[in-house]
């Protein structure tokens, strides 16, 4: 059993209120160690989910794995104190987390929020009748990324970590930066872009992961003014970023490669199909500052290396693909601009 995993739920089970925190710490460890989320949705079952499925909770303690009538249902005063608990009893302190859907707590849990939105010209700049709470659970596993540092390590360029929702990618780069800003890593000079807030998830400025002892953390800003951020002023051997998806972040990454610092990144992408239809990742190989992409299993083997195929092979599989459908744009796969 892993008590660190059991640990961590009982953390993140402290966001609730009294009622339901004290029938989720009831819960078996064995589901604690494997649970992902605990969701409140107002009038509705508190539901535990992980890879074992959905679990529902029961006033006598018990737990299944089928709804029924007496699965205990979320009430508007279950949703309001652990909306308070959650933004530690000062909504205002957490004004722009809440506007954005979440607020990262103690322990690096990451709590969704769902609700009516308040909207001035289109911004929104608050959220009133909070209906339903997501809470991630933070969990670190120190040693999941062995495979893929090694890569890191012998490579010469950077990395892009592909793989689909819930595949363990954000898992994956946490690790990496704790074995970069490590003894492992020579204690490399690393910056993590944490504009979600899930990578370090820091709370007062303190990060609630082991990131390594060398890691600075710029956590909340947009990722494309973030890079420009680090490069002027963190002199880092080493960015990592979760997520890349638009085109702007991507001519940030540039701008970075530029000053010869190596890149980590993550982006969506099920398979090597999917990872080729996307320009964004096009882009990136094209660069010439990559290695290649690990991608990832799905949400049943998370953080599992699938596959690692080099950028070159990628940029041939683009070329041929392209060829095959009649030449066009060929050349500019192989020589395209990356102004």
């Amino acid at each position: 059993m892993n008590q660190e995993s059991v640990k961590r739920f009982d953390g993140a089970a402290l966001c609730t209120g009294k009622r339901i925190r004290s029938l989720l710490l009831m819960l078996p460890d064995s589901i604690k160690a494997q649970a992902q989320e605990i969701r409140l949705r107002c009038g509705r079952p508190v539901t535990v989910c992980g890879l074992f499925g959905v679990v529902f909770l029961h006033e006598s303690g018990r737990s299944s794995f089928i709804c029924s009538d007496s699965a205990v249902k979320a009430s508007i005063t279950d949703i309001e104190e652990c909306f308070s608990i959650v933004c530690g009893h000062s909504v205002h302190t957490h004004q722009s987390g809440i506007c954005a859907g979440y607020v990262t707590v103690n322990g690096g849990h990451r709590v969704g929020l769902s609700g009516t939105a308040v909207c001035d010209r289109g911004v929104v700049t608050g959220v009133r009748d909070v209906s339903s709470v997501n809470i991630r659970i933070s969990r670190e596993f120190k040693g999941i990324a062995d495979a893929v540092f090694e890569n890191v390590r012998v490579a010469r360029g950077g990395l892009i970590i592909a793989g689909p929702p819930s595949s363990g990618k954000t898992t994956v780069l946490r690790d990496l930066a704790r074995l970069l800003g490590g003894e492992e890593g020579g204690y490399a000079r690393t910056v993590i872009i944490d504009e979600r807030e899930e990578i370090a998830a820091c709370v007062n400025g303190v990060p609630g992961n082991d990131v390594g002892v060398t890691c600075d953390v710029l956590s909340g800003y947009p990722k494309s003014e973030a890079v420009l951020i680090a490069l002027r002023s963190m002199s880092p051997e080493n960015i990592i970023i979760d997520e890349i998806g638009s085109m702007e972040e991507v001519k940030a990454v540039e701008q970075g490669l530029n000053s010869g610092v190596r890149f980590i990144l993550s982006i969506h992408a099920s398979s090597k199909e999917d990872f080729l239809s996307r320009p964004q990742a096009i882009r990136l190989i094209q660069t010439g500052a990559f290695s290649g992409v690990v991608f990832l299993g799905g949400a049943e083997a998370p953080s599992t290396v699938r596959e690692y195929i080099t950028a070159g092979e990628l940029i041939d599989k683009t070329f041929r693909s392209s060829f095959a459908d009649g030449g066009i744009g060929a050349g500019r796969v192989l020589c395209g601009s990356t102004g």
